[in-house]
């Protein structure tokens, strides 16, 4: 099984012991990583083998490390963990099956065997990322 999907802007950033889950400032790219990946998987349940993650960044080196991004990446298309406070409001108005306490990808990215990742430089006005999981 492969999937693939393309975000505008740039991915959800863990970094530090703070959970990006309970970073406002995530926010908008956790949700738009969450959805982007909801359509791409197209109802089929997350996956329960290993899985080959492929990410191209575009963006400029000075809005984050690399590694931050490929972690919050992962994080963001499993379910958080129960015990994280989340802001209910923030997510309210989204759909169900991208709410914070759904696995949409995977249940667990310890299932993620193989990361192939690159950043591309690109300008602020054309910040993206593709993302290709293989199962």
């Amino acid at each position: 099984m492969k999937i693939s999907f393309n975000v505008t802007g740039l991915p959800p950033k863990k970094d530090g012991a703070n959970s990006m889950w309970r970073k406002g400032s995530e926010f908008e790219r956790l949700k738009n990583l969450r959805i982007a990946a909801d359509k791409a998987m197209d109802g089929r349940s997350p996956a329960k083998n290993l899985i080959h993650l492929y990410l191209r960044l575009y963006a400029a080196p000075e809005n984050g490390d690399l590694d931050n991004f490929i972690t919050g990446i992962c994080d963001g298309l499993m379910a958080a963990h129960p015990r994280t406070p989340i802001d209910t409001e923030l997510w309210s108005s989204l759909p169900e099956l991208v709410q914070p306490n759904i696995s949409i990808c995977y249940t667990d990215d310890k299932l993620i065997a193989k990361i192939t990742a690159e950043r591309l430089t690109s300008d602020a006005h054309d910040q993206h990322y593709e993302v290709e999981l293989e199962w």
